[in-house]
């Protein structure tokens, strides 16, 4: 039998096996995501600058040109993650240490800016944003006694999530049909092969 026909022959009788496969794969992948534990993102977004009480001409100078060459701005991204910050926020927010611990935190600057951009995941999609904005706050103390010279400024506070990053059910059943299509499409094949044969 020519392959045109027996792919053809393939689609038109078995076409129910097709759609069984990619039923039963959009099923499974809607059971699979409903087990899954959902994670929402907050962000909140900082901007590093000369302090406004340094008034000396000759600091103002000196506090501009270290942020041009971007090693302040680099080390401020460290805090966000550091243990202690985790800690000091929790006190912040007056929760014990413990609540968080599974949370998320990543810091990073965003490109050719002083801007740093904190992320924090977790499963609640309250607390997510609580955690950021007390991890910025213990941030600016941080920097501020680090380097007297400069301060951070908030440009936007976290808010809440309204809906988790992951799991994605329309993307998890859109792979999952698309998966099962071609496995049906297989299985019809090859059951239409062995029965010409």
């Amino acid at each position: 039998m020519p392959t045109s026909d027996l792919y053809r022959r393939a689609f038109t009788r078995r076409w129910w096996v097709i759609l069984l496969a990619a039923a039963l794969a959009v099923a499974a992948a809607a059971w699979a995501t409903s087990r899954q534990r959902p994670v929402y993102r907050a962000t909140t977004t900082m901007a590093v600058i000369p302090n406004s009480e340094v008034s000396g001409t000759e600091d103002v100078l000196r506090s501009l040109d270290t942020l041009e060459r971007r090693t302040v701005v680099a080390t401020f991204a460290r805090i966000p993650s550091a243990a202690e910050t985790r800690v000091d926020a929790a006190k912040r927010m007056k929760v014990p240490d413990g609540d968080i611990r599974n949370y998320h935190i990543r810091a990073s600057v965003l490109p050719n800016t002083n801007i740093i951009k904190v992320d924090v995941e977790g499963p609640d999609r309250k607390l997510v944003a609580a955690v950021a904005n007390a991890v910025a706050a213990t941030t600016r103390r941080e920097a501020r006694s680090m380097y007297r010279i400069y301060t951070m400024h908030t440009l936007e506070r976290a808010v809440a999530a309204r809906r988790p990053i992951h799991p994605t059910p329309a993307r998890n059943y859109l792979v999952a049909g698309i998966l099962g299509l071609f496995l049906g499409s297989a299985v019809a094949l090859l059951i239409e092969r062995l029965s010409a044969s």
